[in-house]
């Protein structure tokens, strides 16, 4: 039989001696290499991570999630603690994943109630095994212009903690409240101090039964988380912050 002729104009490949094969081009979309994980975080600047939350009131849990990850607790020394711990602090956030303190319905509820409480301040004073416990609530109603402070106060003790190594636990007792409006209140003093339990977290307005672990402490900041089994507020974590050098706030 005849072999079938090469169709015209076809090009003859002859095999090169010794020739080697080039790897086409690598795609552009092809994966390049995993990158090497980024080096860990400080303490430092997980702390300033926190404080940029909190100025701009976002992502305020994933930072103190990131913190707390980072930061071990080594509070043995109780006269420490106590020096850390006295004077005034203010509330910052109370992190918490229950639906309640979700600050859309906060809002829903301050506007409903016709009450804010805005700045929620402790102050801790040591005398001997006893601690004396101040929580203030400043509020208003601004409709018809009332204004004042709410306070709740106990006595607790510094113990050491039986859920967390090498820290402390502050444990409160029965709480007493009393109203301070600024000149004649107008509205029914029930009725405020219920607005208040209601808006603020409960166990700062009554501390009673509830202990609070020391997890995180520096001359301007301090993160406790309430333990379970507290009366109130399990697993919320407090974020306090001062400006005054270690136990000099009044």
């Amino acid at each position: 039989a005849a072999a079938l002729a090469p169709p015209q104009g076809a090009a003859r490949v002859a095999p090169l001696q010794g020739a080697t094969l080039t790897p086409p081009p690598q795609d552009a979309a092809a994966p390049s290499a995993v990158p090497a994980a980024p080096a860990p975080i400080t303490v430092n600047e997980a702390r300033q991570q926190l404080w940029a939350a909190l100025d701009s009131e976002r992502d305020v849990a994933a930072a103190v999630d990131r913190l707390l990850g980072v930061h071990q607790c080594n509070y043995e020394t109780r006269a420490f603690v106590e020096f850390s711990l006295a004077g005034a602090w203010r509330l910052r956030e109370c992190v918490s994943t229950k639906p309640s303190r979700e600050p859309t319905k906060l809002a829903a509820l301050s506007l409903e109630r016709d009450l804010v409480v805005d700045e929620v301040t402790q102050h801790l004073a040591f005398e001997g095994e006893l601690v004396n416990v101040r929580h203030e609530f400043a509020w208003r109603r601004p409709r018809n212009g009332d204004k004042g402070v709410l306070l709740a106060t106990s006595q607790g003790t510094l113990v050491e903690s039986t859920t967390r190594l090498r820290t402390w636990t502050l444990e409160c007792s029965d709480v007493k409240h009393s109203l301070h409006p600024e000149g004649k209140l107008t509205s029914d003093a029930a009725d405020v101090v219920d607005a208040v339990a209601r808006l603020a977290p409960l166990e700062l307005f009554d501390p009673s039964g509830t202990r609070t672990d020391l997890e995180y402490v520096d001359p301007e900041l301090r993160l406790v988380g309430v333990a379970p089994g507290s009366a109130r507020g399990a697993n919320h974590v407090h974020v306090w912050s001062r400006d005054e050098p270690w136990g000099l706030a009044s």
